[in-house]
């Protein structure tokens, strides 16, 4: 479901760029079907200490339940420890 928010504003081309560059360390830390404790924990901290932006969280956060959370639901990933975002 989206949800649209009409007074959100667009990311800067600096939150795009490191919003691909999470994108790239969560596809890589899932291409193998297994999540380590150490690459969690820096998917957890790249996402956690960025700007406290709502448009940049919220996009950061869909991705993960994209990338992570729906793959470990589904069977699809396996990991040593998760924890909720």
């Amino acid at each position: 479901m989206k949800v649209e928010r009409p007074d959100s504003q667009q990311l800067t081309a600096e939150e795009t760029q490191e919003l691909a560059y999470l994108r790239t360390l969560i596809e890589q830390a899932v291409a193998d079907g297994v999540v380590t404790k150490e690459e969690e924990s820096n998917i957890r901290a790249r996402v956690l200490d960025s700007k406290p932006r709502y448009e940049l969280l919220s996009q950061e956060l869909a991705m993960y339940r994209e990338l992570v959370t729906n793959k470990i639901n589904a069977g699809l990933l396996a990991g040593e420890i998760f924890t909720d975002l």
